[in-house]
């Protein structure tokens, strides 16, 4: 059942990225200049057509479950579309790299015409089922909306004497309901808390709006159980059927709506319970606020959401009331209440072997109220309220998370860079290199609003952790898709041939091989092993991985022993992220440099690397070339043509040789995207043309450091002026943080320097 649930879930992003794919190859002409028109427009054709019904699919299926069958064949059907149709684009870019070898493009055409017809035959057998379920597009559903489905109403204000650990929360949000610091007349004042799912929320607004306190201050209160739907004459309606105890006419107009609760409640001090708010969009919040402003002086509104961008559109309070884990002691007194209220008489040995167990349990729940009430059934639905909100690719994005292990700390930058590889991250923007991670940037952010990530603070580093709670909801959603394996004896084989796997065990070899017998090999899209152990890989495993795994997008071999790769890496034309940190990796071999896609190249803690491939700039869509600073102080020169790699974001030196050609100084000139530290040195060697490096078109480097060797072949005369002009000719873009000159032999500043000293 869960994993039929998670195809319904995800498979929406699935087909619009293979529907972008498509669209790229249209857009660039790919598909007339190479003889595949007609497959490549039929399939846009097919793949549009499925997608209009898919929202329709995606509600009916609870209740159908060879509907859910149906979207399992389809999101397979979409995902394999995306591999065909990458891997056609790579051999169209890399005919046009070689288009000077006059290679043959017939064979080209006919592989991937006969390919491309292959999975149209699959989608157009899944596009004629369509039929059978009667499904109805978007565009129809938008113009004749069915009637909704009642609300989720996560609760209502009973009097609760069962809660344990929140009569601090509750005292402090009590105060701040009776303080008249905040009340102006003619606008209401609104106290908003903020926590994610399952903290109890709801549980403390009811405790508060049962106070006695509370009721002796507001003779007038009422409570509205809100969720997804921000609906103002609902929510209206609600407010004054609980202020009247009596039920209203379904179809009573919005001006009828505000006219009754004028009569009811204009000039009147009021408190209003909004529970379990999820609109971030002030335009829908800004004519249920000109409402309740007609209320009397002191009127307050209270509420509950677990996104924090609610609190920065409807909430007075800044910042707001956010709700934290229960302590330790309340956690374990809300699990014993629950767990050993009707034990009966034990010994006092059972009864302590039963404590120890219970207390690794609210251990286990991380101290979350719902989890340690241990309502299982109930705990992914209500947590799933979180999932079903985001906008398609976000919920791509937080199911990925799955295949880390829980408690991992994510590092917000590396996990935007695994999605932006995986294609989980869509731009609309012509600057595809800066907005993909942008996107994806804004992508986490709206998951950390959320609550899906818990912000850490490590080593002066912000981090993130998800709970284990959303943890297992990411998992929940994204089988069978993404799979951990956290024991080499585990059995691994899948029908349903998952795309994303993690081995979280020590030993490694026997379960990679069994990945490579069991599953469609190429569909992996993602191998990531847990660097927390030492992995030991033989040469040949990496061998037949290579020539087998030919789709793979991400791949982390971190932690292993290996000390060399097989040439046959090249095969993995569509990787797009390559690990080899803290590896025993001597030398890089030169097939690597034929990896055209490849966007992140790791090279951490690799203390036996010295020098990198001669072919690098062959690699043009890289963008991260990570190696530590001690590997940038030993290597003596890089590979030549480095300015072929215009969108690389981080070379933390480059070596200046005048006399051998792809080494000058002009290499740096379109590498406009350069970041973080840049050390130029050898300067002496870019007398005559040091302007061509272009720094003040580099507006991300923080830190420049220019150096001259500390020669002495030239008159101080003739470098003294030399080095003045170059020195003018290498001005930095003013956002520069930090500069440095060494071995500088000119006795003045330049006019830009002084300028800025001023």
């Amino acid at each position: 059942m869960a994993a039929e649930v998670a195809l319904s879930l995800l498979v929406t992003p699935t087909v619009e990225m293979a529907i972008k794919k498509v669209c790229s190859l249209i857009g660039e002409g790919y598909h007339t200049t190479y003889g595949v028109t007609k497959e490549v427009e039929k399939l846009d054709n097919t793949l549009t057509r499925i997608k209009a019904v898919l929202k329709d699919a995606e509600d009916k299926q609870v209740t159908d479950s060879s509907l859910k069958v149906w979207l399992r064949k389809l999101e397979d059907a979409a995902y394999d579309a995306q591999d065909i149709l990458d891997e056609f684009s790579t051999e169209v870019h890399l005919l046009n790299i070689h288009r000077k070898q006059r290679v043959s493009m017939f064979p080209l055409q006919k592989d991937f015409a006969s390919r491309i017809k292959k999975i149209l035959t699959t989608l157009d057998g899944i596009d004629q089922e369509r039929n059978q379920f009667q499904l109805v597009p978007a565009e129809t559903q938008n113009r004749a909306p069915p009637p909704p489905p009642p609300p989720l109403r996560t609760s209502l204000p009973m009097n609760r004497k069962d809660v344990f650990g929140r009569e601090d929360d509750k005292n402090k949000i009590v105060e701040l309901l009776l303080s008249g610091e905040m009340d102006k007349e003619g606008e209401i004042s609104v106290i908003p808390i903020i926590g994610m799912g399952g903290l109890g929320k709801t549980t403390l607004a009811q405790l508060v709006y049962n106070d006695e306190r509370v009721k002796n201050c507001f003779k007038f209160r009422m409570w509205v159980c809100v969720n997804v739907d921000f609906d103002l004459s609902k929510i209206l309606k609600d407010v004054i059927e609980y202020h009247v105890e009596m039920k209203y006419d379904i179809n009573l107009s919005l001006n009828l709506l505000e006219s009754r609760f004028r009569a009811f409640l204009a000039g009147k001090k009021f408190l209003l319970v909004l529970d379990d708010v999820w609109n971030d969009d002030y335009m829908k919040w800004a004519p249920l606020k000109n409402i309740l402003n007609q209320g009397g002086m002191g009127s307050k509104v209270l509420v509950t959401s677990r996104i924090d961008k609610v609190s920065d559109v409807m909430g007075t309070l800044q910042p707001p009331y956010r709700l934290g884990n229960l302590a330790e002691h309340e956690c374990w007194s809300l699990f014993n209440k629950i767990a050993f209220e009707k034990t009966g008489n034990l010994s006092s040995e059972r009864q302590s072997g039963l404590e120890s167990i219970g207390r690794d349990i609210v251990h286990k729940c991380q101290f979350l109220p719902l989890a340690v009430e241990g309502d299982n059934p109930h705990i992914l639905p209500i947590l799933k309220l979180s999932f079903d909100h985001p906008s398609p690719h976000l919920k791509q994005c937080h199911a990925f998370c799955s295949i880390f292990p829980k408690a991992y700390i994510f590092d917000k930058k590396e996990l935007v860079k695994l999605w932006v590889a995986e294609g989980f991250v869509l731009s609309n923007s012509n600057h595809q290199l800066e907005s993909a991670e942008e996107t994806g940037s804004q992508y986490f952010d709206k998951l950390l609003v959320r609550s899906f990530f818990q912000p850490l603070n490590v080593d002066q580093r912000e981090r993130y952790l998800m709970h284990d709670l959303i943890h297992d909801l990411a998992r929940h959603v994204s089988r069978p898709y993404c799979c951990q394996v956290q024991d080499a004896n585990d059995d691994i084989s899948d029908p349903f041939h998952f795309r994303h796997a993690s081995l979280l065990c020590k030993e490694v070899e026997q379960p990679l091989i069994n990945i490579l017998h069991n599953m469609s090999k190429r569909r992996l899209h993602t191998l990531l092993f847990h660097n927390e152990y030492l992995k030991d890989l033989k040469l040949q495993t990496l061998h037949n991985m290579f020539n087998t795994m030919t789709y793979i997008r991400v791949l982390d071999l971190s932690s292993t022993t290996i000390s060399e790769l097989p040439q046959s890496i090249q095969k993995l034309k569509l990787l797009r992220h390559l690990d080899l940190s803290k590896t025993e990796i001597q030398r890089l071999p030169d097939s690597l440099c034929n990896l055209y896609n490849l966007q992140t190249l790791k090279l951490l803690g690799c203390l036996w690397l010295f020098k990198l491939p001669k072919d690098l700039s062959k690699l043009i869509n890289l963008q991260h070339l990570e190696l530590d600073d001690m590997f940038w102080h030993k290597i003596t020169m890089l590979p030549p043509r480095m300015g072929k790699l215009t969108r690389l974001q981080n070379l933390h030196v480059f070596h200046t040789i005048s006399d051998q050609e792809g080494y000058g100084i002009e290499e740096l000139k379109d590498m406009v995207h350069l970041a973080g530290t840049l050390r130029i040195t050898k300067l002496e060697n870019a007398a005559n043309n040091a302007r061509e490096a272009k720094l003040n078109q580099k507006e991300r480097l923080d830190k420049l450091v220019l150096e001259w060797s500390n020669i002495n072949n030239r008159s101080a005369a003739d470098a003294e002026a030399a080095e003045e002009t170059m020195l003018e000719e290498l001005q930095p873009h003013s956002n520069l943080k930090h500069f440095q000159i060494c071995n500088y032999r000119g006795t003045t500043l330049p006019v830009w320097m002084t300028d800025a000293l001023h």
